[in-house]
């Protein structure tokens, strides 16, 4: 991005005066190093986009909060659309880490349990930022938008598949986590936006949704692709878990079990 030439008066990012303020400039503001001054704003940015749909923020409300000109924000990020963006990319690489390592003490369903509520999590807390993000709001169908979400869902699907300890995932089991992901959107989204369910029942259906898709939908679709002569990705998976526990006919019958 070209740098713009810092705007007179706010190379320092002093702010403008509040009526009714009362206290001097040097009470008001606090000369900060450039990255810090950098980090200040955006954190201001990503908690109002976080809080307010993206139309209802402002650039010059966000200086406010942050205690500097507008022009400063210019300066470091440019339009609002970039801002934006910084916001989102800062979002989905702190999401998309949020998976924790892999435990050879849990079962399959317990991880994939784990997997899921660390999903809502994250969901909840950044609900407003992401929905602009998936639907672009004020965006049209922003090219560089769109590239961060679906960066996003890859990274979460390989994530998943280490969490899920998958041994040689294949392509058709990637595809169907993608598939898995934009009902994992719609689900939020109705328990965020619609508020026609709630966690504990989007927790239900996350769960159980991505139990079956790894251990039977997956599987399914490969064998289709494949014409059979291999191990299929949920028999490799309960195997696996079934070695651990010790329990081979115990977990496969549980992981099938019908809801």
């Amino acid at each position: 991005m070209e740098r713009r030439a810092a705007p007179r008066g706010e190379a320092a990012g002093a702010a403008t005066p509040h009526p009714g303020d009362t206290r001097s400039p040097k009470a008001r503001y606090q000369r900060l190093p450039r990255d810090e001054r950098r980090d200040q704003i955006l954190d201001v940015a990503r908690r109002m986009f976080t809080e307010l749909p993206y139309a209802e923020v402002a650039t010059a409300a966000i200086a406010r909060e942050a205690g500097v000109q507008r022009g400063l924000i210019h300066y470091y990020f440019g339009t609002k659309r970039e801002l934006f963006l910084k916001v989102v990319q800062g979002l989905t690489a702190t999401a998309a880490v949020q998976a924790p390592p892999p435990d050879e003490r849990m079962t399959l369903p317990e991880t994939v349990e784990l997997c899921v509520n660390l999903f809502l999590d994250t969901a909840e807390r950044n609900a407003t930022t992401w929905f602009a993000a998936l639907d672009a709001e004020g965006f049209g169908q922003d090219p560089e938008l769109l590239h961060l979400v679906n960066r996003f869902r890859d990274r979460t699907v390989e994530h998943m598949l280490a969490v899920l300890r998958v041994p040689a995932p294949t392509g058709t089991l990637r595809a169907v986590l993608r598939v898995y992901s934009g009902l994992a959107d719609a689900a939020t989204r109705q328990w965020l936006q619609e508020r026609t369910l709630d966690r504990a029942q989007v927790q239900t259906l996350l769960t159980r949704s991505l139990l079956s898709m790894v251990t039977d939908i997956a599987p399914a679709l490969e064998a289709q692709d494949a014409g059979g002569g291999r191990l299929e990705t949920g028999d490799r998976l309960l195997h696996a878990a079934a070695h651990r526990d010790g329990e081979p006919d115990g977990l496969a019958a549980d992981a099938r079990a019908e809801p």
